[in-house]
């Protein structure tokens, strides 16, 4: 007797969306820089490529160097770099999810406190 065999796999061509609340008030300690630590600071660190992005060095630089234009995501050289519009896409080794780029944007446009 011959049983047939089934193969199944955990292969995915693509991960499993990711589920992200957006918060009303975008927080940039709590939801903002997690996703620098995550996503970035592997190149963007002290002495490595602009804007260094590690905390406690985030928020000054962005704002003071001109990275992030308060309440103007899309004037935001940050937000444009997350989306590919006019410059590099980053992170280079692929797009950060909608979920996280949104909470960038909402930030931005809220004002980009730091809160």
């Amino acid at each position: 007797m011959v049983l047939p065999l089934s193969f199944s796999s955990c292969y995915y061509d693509e991960l499993p969306p990711e589920n992200i609340v957006i918060p009303d008030v975008v927080s940039y300690s709590t939801d903002i820089q997690p996703i620098f630590n995550q996503s970035c600071i592997g190149c963007h660190n002290p002495g490595s490529v602009e804007p260094d992005l590690t905390n406690p060095n985030s928020y000054n630089i962005l704002i003071n160097e001109g990275w992030v234009v308060p309440e103007n995501a899309n004037g935001s050289d940050l937000y444009k770099s997350l989306i590919g519009d006019g410059a590099p896409l980053m992170p280079p080794n692929g797009a950060l999810s909608d979920g996280k780029i949104t909470l960038v944007q909402k930030w931005i446009n809220q004002g980009a406190l730091n809160n």
